[in-house]
């Protein structure tokens, strides 16, 4: 491999990279690489696919000089203001070290939490995002790691007492602590040491106050929305909200009241309030002349043609293949055609597809190839149509999202198409299924 293609590979988390790493008699090449990729989220999406830390780890422990990306590693954890998700990263790796024998990487987590403690202790906050305190409870799940329950007891005493001193809770946000040491040391011992030592400590006590309130509320069962209270929700409400109530209200609403939705639908002036609208033909057919529909699909207004080619899926399957066709060969609004495409496949596009996928620009800043690579795999999952492994090996080397990667390989398995050489690969890839 090249430098530049070491890169590529390496910030995929693809297993070729390590294996390249592994194999090289001048490793030293990729040496900046590598510390590169610890510094920084090379993940698509960190939340979704878990983290990159095992794999750079593993990385690093083929150097002689693991030192160096130690001591790189923990002066850049010590700095303030680091995003959370890279703060993420770093505390696994420095977990990595420490359970490793290094004390260093020891020192390096307990004064940062230190750090942070002394930090949300005398600072005010309310709303927004505040990195401190998310980086914080990040820390605290990676101290109980390493440390075992003995860490988890020392921090609820320690973030306790801030809330005894304070009666301030909302600098500490610890749900996502609290549940995953109930996961880690079970639901039983959490629960027994909180009730037993709240009885003698203060502090823990208002911990446990605290943990209540994280409590799971029973949510009561949604009511169908009516056709007033959605058209309200879409007037009053933008985003998730009308949304929401749109899909509900698709289930059950009649014909009648489908009619009646797209003609308010198609005289709505307000962009926001008509694609609220439009969001229940997504589920349902729409009532009126499909003309409508392209029309719409050719509006200025990207969230308009993006509903519009979501309801061209009920159309007849011939007519919307030909259209999709037609936009690929112009390579127009290729993101929302592909996914036509897919919906009304036929053996004979597979050409097209292979294209367009060679044609598409992956990057971090641009999510479009994302969706196209999506949608072909959720084709695969549909449908028994035979496809060449080099259009799928394609979307393997060149997607970002890690855990895409892994569904496509469990799609090729299936399929009988997965090349030998991929299963090697596999073993060392940074997705952990």
């Amino acid at each position: 491999m090249t430098k530049t293609q070491f890169k590529e590979a390496f910030k995929r988390g693809l297993g070729s990279a390590f294996l390249e790493l592994k194999a090289c008699n001048s490793r030293e090449k990729y040496k900046d690489i590598v510390l590169w990729c610890c510094l920084n989220d090379t993940c698509y999406d960190m939340q979704c696919e878990g983290g990159r830390g095992v794999y750079l780890y593993n990385a690093i422990c083929l150097f002689e000089d693991k030192c160096f990306f130690e001591d790189k590693i923990i002066e850049h954890f010590m700095k303030m203001k680091l995003d959370t998700w890279v703060f993420d990263q770093l505390c696994e790796l420095l977990y990595l070290f420490a359970s490793d024998g290094s004390v260093k990487a020891r020192n390096a987590l307990y004064e940062k939490y230190n750090q942070l403690l002394a930090v949300l202790s005398k600072e005010r906050r309310h709303g927004g995002i505040w990195r401190e305190r998310d980086n914080f409870e990040w820390l605290c799940v990676w101290l109980t790691f390493l440390d075992g329950f003995r860490a988890y007891k020392k921090i609820i005493e320690q973030v306790g007492e801030y809330y005894l001193k304070s009666n301030e809770t909302n600098t500490f946000n610890l749900d996502w602590f609290y549940h995953n040491s109930k996961n880690k040391f079970g639901q039983k011992r959490v629960d027994n040491y909180l009730q037993k030592k709240a009885i003698k400590s203060m502090a823990v006590k208002a911990f446990l106050k605290e943990v209540e309130s994280f409590a799971d509320h029973n949510v009561s069962a949604l009511q169908t929305p009516t056709l007033e209270e959605l058209i309200e929700a879409c007037r009053e409400s933008s985003g998730y909200v009308s949304k929401g109530i749109a899909l509900r209200f698709a289930r059950t609403a009649s014909e009648e009241e489908l009619t009646e939705l797209a003609q308010l639908a198609l005289r709505e002036t307000n962009i926001d309030i008509k694609v609220g609208l439009l969001w229940v033909f997504r589920k349902r057919p729409f009532p009126l002349d499909e003309k409508y529909i392209f029309e719409l699909a050719r509006s200025d207004n990207e969230s308009i043609r993006d509903v519009a080619f979501e309801m061209m899926k009920h159309l007849s399957s011939d007519k919307i293949h030909d259209y999709a066709v037609s936009l690929l060969l112009e390579k127009k609004e290729i993101s929302n055609t592909v996914s036509l495409l897919c919906s009304c496949y036929k053996p004979n596009d597979e050409k097209l597809l292979a294209e367009v996928v060679k044609s598409l620009t992956v990057s971090y800043d641009e999510s479009s190839w994302h969706s196209v690579f999506m949608d072909i795999q959720d084709l695969l999952d549909k449908r028994s149509c035979k496809f060449d492994p080099g259009l799928l090996l394609n979307i393997y080397r060149q997607t970002l999202c890690s855990s895409c990667r892994f569904y496509l390989v469990e799609s090729m398995f299936k399929r009988k198409i997965l090349p030998i050489e991929i299963l090697e690969e596999c073993m060392y890839d940074s997705y952990e299924e």
